[in-house]
């Protein structure tokens, strides 16, 4: 993959998305906390080499830094329905979405491969549109567009603002697929007390989890949502994820809201080029 130059922008801003709720109201008047919520029915493990000997597809808590990229053919982003999350059939022809949706013409979505580690293991996530949109201050849609104006248009270059995902300590909620050694990420958060709470609480350092699989809020609460297919790689997009923001506060937002960019303070792009290329060649 290419690295391009860091696209410029007009305004920096560091507020979270405004259509984002906070996690101190997540509960929604439920008796149990963030955190509980957050570790319900998950195996929380406190190694990424654990990730390795699991057989079926799980559901798994732990807390991890992002390291770098995974090199790979495939592109930072998929083109998907305007409203929901699943892959448009074609990106060059318009669709009738199973949600629904009539689609014109499909949209950008990230779909970014990173490496993370908690000491010397380390495991492949797939990072989705919602958080990563979150924590970029931008939408897929919003980035390559502004690349196509700078007459960039080769789908292996990755703008330097995706390095804002790297080298951030949190704690993952992701569905382990082992058939595609890899882990797609269902929620995540980067708050320093929160990540605390289930270290100490729900993880311990002699490879075992305190809790087996911590059973904590009534299923009738439907926490968990069906995810949108994205291929027939099996890959999944979560329907809610516990997103990162630059400040100590720490918000959620959910896949059916829209977030407003422009009113959150969303980072703006200008139509200069981009100013370096960086060639990392896939690995085979």
């Amino acid at each position: 993959m290419i690295f391009s130059g860091r696209l410029p922008t007009n305004e920096q801003k560091e507020k979270p998305t405004q259509s984002a709720k906070s996690l101190s109201n997540w509960s929604g008047g439920s008796q149990y906390s963030p955190v509980e919520r957050f570790v319900h029915n998950a195996k929380c493990m406190s190694f990424l080499s654990q990730f390795c000997k699991i057989k079926d597809e799980t559901l798994c808590v732990t807390v991890a830094t992002t390291l770098k990229f995974a090199v790979s053919k495939y592109e930072w982003f998929y083109y998907g329905c305007t409203r929901c999350f699943s892959k448009a059939p074609n990106p060059e022809k318009a669709y009738e979405c199973s949600c629904g949706q009539k689609v014109e013409q499909p949209i950008p979505r990230y779909k970014i491969e990173i490496y993370v580690s908690n000491g010397e293991s380390k495991y492949r996530f797939v990072f989705w549109d919602s958080e990563c949109a979150a924590i970029l201050g931008m939408t897929a849609e919003f980035m390559h567009n502004s690349m196509v104006k700078n007459e960039e248009d080769d789908p292996m270059v990755y703008p330097d603002e995706l390095e804002m995902l790297l080298n951030k300590k949190m704690t993952f909620r992701v569905k382990v697929q082992p058939t595609f050694s890899q882990a797609s990420v269902w929620k995540l958060c980067d708050d320093e007390a929160f990540v605390k709470e289930i270290e100490n609480d729900y993880i311990v350092e002699d490879n075992q989890s305190k809790t087996e699989y911590a059973k904590l809020v009534p299923n009738k609460e439907n926490l968990e949502t069906s995810a949108q297919t994205l291929s027939a790689s099996g890959e999944n997009d979560p329907e809610s994820i516990i997103l990162m923001t630059p400040a100590k506060d720490v918000v959620i937002a959910d896949k059916g809201e829209e977030v407003d960019f422009e009113a959150s303070g969303a980072t703006q792009l200008s139509g200069i080029k981009p100013s370096k290329k960086l060639k990392i060649e896939p690995s085979s």
